[in-house]
């Protein structure tokens, strides 16, 4: 029980932080620009009212770099030297890449807002394509290979059972987080509006 318990803590608390660092991701790349970003738990804020598309696509990127550098690191971490803390930590790592996987299939973009399609165009892609919703699978899927091959935690059918039930609580910490996030500090910073859109980039 002991056991299940730390797990559970260890998968919330690796949740949390991975989706910080998220955050972290955007602001440094903001802030590489002169651009004065704040990172909260789940959601940077731009304090400026307008900025320019050029200027915003680095700090779409960097979120999306700071969500695969955790991810790998975590994946490779817990296959070099498996063990339950380990696959507590890494379980809760993918529950980010996990969501935008579940959101890619079922809606046709991982991310809400334009996050991604800004993402795409700092690499010279086309908005409109999906290289980072596959990088993100990609990742999740791999992440999750290396649980079931590695067997950190001994694999039985009652442990089984319990996948669903972790993942759900997943989902639940993240919606919760950024719900409470939104509450906390939408009200204290602006709302902040990209310029010069190109044709053909739309809102989620």
């Amino acid at each position: 029980m002991k056991s299940r318990a730390r797990f559970l803590l260890i998968f919330v608390a690796s949740c949390v932080g991975a989706t910080y660092l998220h955050e972290l991701g955007h602001a440094l790349f903001g802030w590489v620009q002169g651009i004065a970003v704040v990172p909260t738990p789940a959601k940077e804020y731009v304090l400026r009212p307008e900025v320019e598309w050029q200027q915003e696509i680095w700090i779409a990127l960097g979120g999306v770099f700071a969500t695969v550098m955790v991810t790998a690191a975590a994946t490779i971490w817990y296959w070099w030297r498996p063990s339950p803390t380990r696959a507590g930590t890494l379980s809760g790592v993918l529950v980010g890449p996990g969501f935008y996987t579940l959101r890619f299939l079922l809606i046709g973009r991982g991310h809400d807002g334009m996050e991604w399609q800004e993402a795409q165009a700092a690499l010279t892609l086309s908005p409109s394509g999906h290289v980072v919703d596959w990088i993100l699978v990609a990742l999740f899927v791999t992440g999750c290979a290396a649980l079931v091959v590695q067997k950190g935690i001994p694999i039985r059918w009652r442990s089984l059972a319990l996948v669903p039930g972790v993942a759900l609580l997943g989902i639940v910490v993240l919606l919760a987080l950024q719900v409470g996030n939104n509450a906390v500090f939408d009200r204290h910073f602006p709302k902040t509006t990209v310029l010069n859109l190109p044709a053909g980039v739309v809102e989620n």
